[in-house]
């Protein structure tokens, strides 16, 4: 997990293009000039592959793709979604098997192993070739896509993370809504208020970004060692925060992990009506919106200090593609205002380029959207270590295993923590 700013200048461009004067034409051109004179050399039809992982945000996307082949009449984009299970291991694939996607999502924990290993283009010498002007992201995801002092991947959004609840369920409860004042314990007071025998107060499953990322820096814990060399999970402050997830599981004020596996409480449970709350990412404004308009959304509770995991997506270009002008071309759109335009107005996500963050605020005026903006004031980076997603993956196994109750839950941070460090030996 998911928070993640030049369009006056472009149409000032194309007034000043529209208001230049034409050269005037000859009444009538000479039979030889006309005979003779050259046709200009017709551009090549290309196809690119655009791979991405998100299908909510494919509407807004195919909009944007459309606008840019109106400008760009040889090139023709393919979208494809691959979902997110599915991405890393299709995208290693793909890349091992000379056939991958021209263009493709990526994200801060797998840059810098895609980088390192040559399968993305250094866009710098075109960057500055172009004079793209950097400045319109934020520096910081401007440096999460730069690996070796170049740039690798144009920012496309961010995001934070916040409390998603029903508006329904707790005027059905009588509980007041959440808002910037709430604790730990307003958190779990509400969860029990709004548990009955068919709906649960709070989904906490073990997901990281969403949910206990957030606990444990709130809690004033640390995932990873500042220099990625080893997991901290084990350390006191991050296990408390991962106790009090597992205690609305233990207490059933959440679905337990079976019920969580059999049906996700991202896409089903919540925006179902069978869970009141859930935190998760600026992403999913948009369709929980569209699910159920009584949804809205708070600041995340406060426990020791504030804290909401931001993060941020780029746009790549494979290594191997055999059309990187046209690569390039759609690149820069992508990264551009129009884009931008289209991803804030829509509400699909917060886009990276100054000046259309607000857009996206105002897009669903029926939501609090401006508490994910609030939450850069104690935004938090997503924890990564160079070696990718691995260890990661390896903690959640463990905390999945604790959620169901194969491991005891005194026993999980540990266990988490060694898998974890074992990953990151391994490369």
């Amino acid at each position: 997990m998911k928070t993640r700013h030049l369009l006056s200048l472009l149409v000032l461009i194309l007034l000043l293009g529209a208001c230049a004067p034409l050269t005037p034409a000859p009444t009538q051109a000479p039979a030889a000039e006309v005979s003779t004179a050259a046709a200009p050399p017709a551009r090549e039809a290309v196809t690119l592959s655009y791979a991405i992982w998100d299908a909510e945000q494919l509407p807004a996307h195919e909009k944007i793709i459309a606008n840019f082949e109106a400008g760009h009449p040889n090139i023709h984009v393919e979208p494809q979604v691959i979902p997110w299970p599915e991405y890393w291991n299709k995208l290693q694939t793909a890349i091992a098997g000379g056939q991958a996607y021209d263009v493709f999502w990526m994200n801060g924990p797998n840059f810098p192993v895609y980088a390192s290993k040559g399968a993305l283009i250094d866009l710098q010498p075109m960057v500055d070739r172009d004079s793209l002007d950097l400045s319109v992201y934020p520096p910081s995801l401007v440096e999460l896509y730069s690996y070796n002092g170049h740039v690798y991947g144009l920012p496309k959004d961010f995001d934070t993370i916040a409390l998603f609840y029903n508006k329904d369920m707790f005027d059905a409860a009588g509980v007041k809504y959440p808002d910037e004042t709430w604790t730990w314990d307003d958190l779990k007071a509400a969860a029990k208020a709004l548990t009955t025998k068919d709906t649960w107060g709070i989904g906490v499953p073990v997901d990281a970004q969403c949910v206990w990322f957030n606990f444990v820096y709130q809690n004033g814990g640390k995932v990873v060692a500042p220099d990625g060399s080893k997991v901290l999970l084990d350390e006191p402050a991050a296990c408390e925060a991962i106790k009090f997830l597992y205690s609305f599981i233990e207490e059933g004020l959440s679905p337990d992990a079976a019920t969580m596996l059999a049906s996700d409480t991202e896409t089903q449970l919540f925006p179902g009506g069978k869970v009141a709350m859930y935190t998760c990412g600026s992403w999913l404004a948009s369709y929980y919106h569209e699910a159920e308009p009584n949804i809205d959304v708070a600041p995340l509770p406060k426990g020791k200090q504030r804290a909401s995991i931001i993060h941020g997506l780029a746009n790549v270009i494979w290594s191997g593609t055999k059309h990187l002008d046209e690569a390039w071309e759609f690149l820069k759109f992508l990264g551009g205002p129009e884009a931008a335009r289209i991803l804030a107005e829509t509400g699909t996500v917060i886009p990276a380029y100054q000046g259309y963050q607000e857009t996206w605020v105002n897009a669903i005026p029926d939501m609090n959207l401006k508490v994910f903006m609030d939450a850069l004031e104690y935004a938090v980076p997503y924890p990564s270590v160079a070696q990718g997603m691995e260890w990661s993956d390896k903690v959640n196994e463990v905390l999945s295993d604790a959620w169901l109750g194969s491991i005891p839950i005194d026993e999980a941070c540990k266990l988490a923590a060694e898998a974890g460090n074992a990953a990151l030996q391994k490369r």
